[in-house]
């Protein structure tokens, strides 16, 4: 049984007591300060983030926006299902919401959970228009006082500017935030990081970073810390409904009050388990318990998972109590080949009985069923509450296993588990989860397999799937009725949280029929993942990586049930980002030359114009059109024109290749029109975090080198010679 229908079936007994719930609300601006800078940001009924949203299963959730603004906006409803129409896709499958314009989302609830909305136009994300949904269980009794934290990043530059700073330089963030990372810092971290270095440099893989932007701010319920008052009833614990709403950011959750108690993923009920440190991915919630303590206030801290800032939220009255303090990564010891940003010794911090360590991968061996035929029985909880157990304590299966959370209220929330209890030092992937009841797919049907690379080019700004970005390859086509399996294979170096609409899949790992449901799931830096599904749905839903900024750079596909898809080449242009083409401008003023660069580019795309020239009677000029077939390689061809000490002008037609070599060498292989062949070499070291050294050679004996002294991630003083031009002293700066 599909778990779209079970909850349509557990939905009948709720319908009787079911009524409409309304909101509504205006779509506008209000000035707020997070950084110390007074800002415009977006909001929803002039709140940041906006209104928590309630509702419980067998009701119908009606919500009217009214846009304010003076562009186009919508409302995506983040992890819930519901009606094709009303997922609030801008074109896929919803009308934006015109400037002036009214919209009213209408839709039954046929699940409960912790989920979020959110605009699904531009950037809007990144500037506000974010906000929690909690939905119930009908009639459920909530035995513990609770809580939503909804996490965000804050930049107080505009989230156009930063994807187009993105686009200029690779290390732009990474520069404001003192994690370029140097030759001299790589040499100070000894043997491994150097060994590590020179094995990435070998395979062309440039230095990693964790996160791509640097913030200037993060929030917990819109602001850098806040304060939970202690609840009227002394429960002993509380329940946390936690929400990843940033942009890009990753989180290390961890509380001061010791372990957390896991107890949902993505809105669906997981097994108990016991964990010191949480990360949340972007886009994903979290339902976790927490105890309390009476006359303390606990921090529940989320610092980012490049170590730049944290947010806090102050749980209880009286002394404050700080969680620990996460030290950020030493990235110099992570390698292309290592599993990036994952703990390794996941064994529990105090032993326990039946929680086997955390292999970190996020895979499991299955047949062709889905199952897991070698996964390990795990102790299941008993009926009840406060009798109810954890994973990792000593308790046998019981017949009660096979009870499903959604067929009627749930239990009573159990209780925090004893000091023996296993607990998790960091949970950093979906091995340990287990779902409270089987999540196996329909027996019987077909199985499609999906095969997913996760591409892209730190250099150039580019992110795609198998190698091709949504523009290009904008729609991935399945059928109802069928099983469908997804294999994602992250071939890049960064983190990606990738979300399907309209649906929850199985994350597989090694707890075969009891992997955990999800929509979000992270695929770690050259990791793999297996998710699957049962296509149960209709028309058209988007699959694609939250990161808004690799999202809006080509991380996107349509997922098509192609019997009923209307998706058409027309509709496939008006979901593509609304900016495609960005552009570079670098200048290069010395006292003996100058030299001028601009680019225009798109994904596979760019033109680019370069002038050289002295103060008197020398210069070059090159005009050029690239076609990059994939990261390492572009293919060119153009026109040069040259005047070389009162010589005749002389022009020649040129076409080549552009080959990233090992040890990051850029090279350009090259034909002229008069049959005459050259290769060109050129790179950059990064020496310190401000002194950079780069070189150019070519066949026709030319070079050029020089050290560069950097003022900020746009200016440079820099120091050449050139066998054209001769030495200078001058400025580098690029916008």
């Amino acid at each position: 049984m599909s778990f779209r229908m079970f909850c349509l079936l557990s939905l009948c007994p709720a319908v009787l007591c079911a009524e409409t719930v309304s909101y509504e609300f205006d779509i506008g601006t209000i000035q707020r300060n997070f950084t110390g800078t007074p800002v415009t940001v977006l909001a929803i009924d002039q709140q940041v983030p906006a209104p928590t949203l309630r509702a419980a299963v067998g009701d119908t959730l009606r919500v009217t926006f009214h846009n304010r603004l003076e562009v186009n906006t919508s409302v995506h409803w983040h992890g819930i299902l519901l009606p094709g129409d009303q997922d609030g896709v801008p074109y896929l499958n919803t009308q934006p919401i015109a400037p002036g314009a009214s919209h009213t989302f209408e839709f039954p609830i046929l699940h409960a959970g912790t989920f979020w909305y959110h605009s699904h136009t531009d950037l809007q994300i990144q500037r506000g228009l974010y906000g929690g949904i909690v939905l119930r269980e009908r009639d459920s009794v909530e035995v513990l006082p609770e809580q939503v934290v909804l996490f965000s990043d804050w930049t107080d530059e505009e989230p156009d500017r930063v994807l187009a700073n993105l686009k200029k330089s690779d290390d732009f963030y990474a520069w404001k935030k003192g994690a370029v990372q140097s030759w001299d810092r790589v040499i100070a971290n000894g043997a491994p990081a150097l060994r590590t270095r020179l094995d990435s440099a070998l395979s062309r893989m440039g230095p990693m970073d964790l996160a791509d932007v640097s913030y200037d701010a993060f929030l917990a319920n819109g602001t850098t810390s806040s304060r939970v008052p202690s609840p009227a009833a002394a429960a002993g614990q509380m329940k946390l409904r936690l929400i990843n709403g940033s942009t890009s950011s990753y989180y290390d959750v961890e509380y001061a009050g010791g372990p957390m108690t896991v107890v949902a993923a993505d809105g669906q009920d997981v097994m108990p388990i016991r964990v010191q440190r949480l990360r949340i991915s972007t886009a994903e919630t979290y339902d976790v318990l927490v105890p309390l303590a009476a006359g303390q206030s606990l921090e529940l801290r989320a610092t980012s998972i490049d170590g730049t800032g944290y947010s806090s939220v102050y749980i209880g009255d009286g002394e404050a109590i700080a969680a620990p303090d996460m030290p950020p990564p030493n990235l110099f010891l992570m390698g292309h080949d290592m599993d990036m940003g994952m703990d390794m010794d996941m064994e529990p911090m105090a032993m326990g009985d039946g929680m086997p360590a955390n292999s970190g991968t996020g895979r499991g061996d299955t047949d062709a069923t889905g199952q897991n035929p070698e996964a390990m029985p795990m102790p299941m909880p008993a009926p009840g509450g406060a009798g109810s157990t954890l994973v990792g304590e000593d308790s046998p299966p019981t017949a009660a296993d096979a009870h499903s959370a959604h067929s009627a209220p749930p239990p009573p929330m159990p209780q925090m588990a004893p000091a023996m209890g296993a607990v998790i030092p960091h949970l950093t992937d979906y091995e340990a989860l287990i779902a409270a009841s089987p999540t196996t797919l329909p027996q019987g049907q077909s199985w499609r397999d999906v095969h997913l690379t996760l591409s892209g080019n730190m250099e150039r700004y580019v992110w795609s799937f198998n190698g091709r970005t949504a523009r290009e390859d904008p729609q991935v086509l399945i059928r109802r009725g069928e099983n469908v399996r997804f294999h994602l294979s992250n071939d890049t170096m960064m983190h990606h949280p990738l979300h399907l609409h309209g649906h929850f899949f199985r994350v597989v790992n090694r707890h075969g029929e009891r992997s955990p449901l999800k929509h979000t799931v992270n695929v770690p830096p050259m990791g793999q993942v297996v998710i699957e599904f049962d296509a149960n749905e209709s028309q058209d839903w988007l699959f694609h990586c939250h990161n808004q900024y690799h999202m809006k750079t080509g991380m996107n596909r349509v997922i098509s049930y192609e019997e009923s898809s209307l998706l058409t080449p027309a509709i496939a242009a008006q979901i593509q980002p609304y900016q495609r083409w960005f552009s570079l401008s670098e200048f290069h003023l010395m006292s003996s030359f100058m030299d001028y660069e601009f680019t225009l580019s798109d994904e596979r795309h760019s033109f680019d114009f370069e002038l050289d020239a002295d103060l008197s009677d020398t210069y070059e000029l090159h005009l050029f059109y690239n076609y990059h077939f994939n990261r390492f390689v572009a293919g060119f061809a153009g026109i040069e024109s040259r005047q070389h000490h009162h010589e005749n002008n002389h022009d020649i037609a040129v076409a080549g290749l552009n080959i990233t070599l090992p040890l990051m060498i850029d090279s350009e292989w090259r034909l002229d029109d008069h049959g005459e062949f050259r290769l060109e070499l050129e790179s950059e070291l990064q020496l310190t975090r401000q002194f950079g050294f780069d070189w150019r050679w070519n066949t026709d004996n030319e070079y050029r080198y020089g050290f560069n002294y950097r003022l900020s991630n746009r200016f440079s003083i820099t120091v050449h010679r050139d066998t054209e031009y001769g030495d200078g002293i001058g400025v580098q700066f690029f916008y």
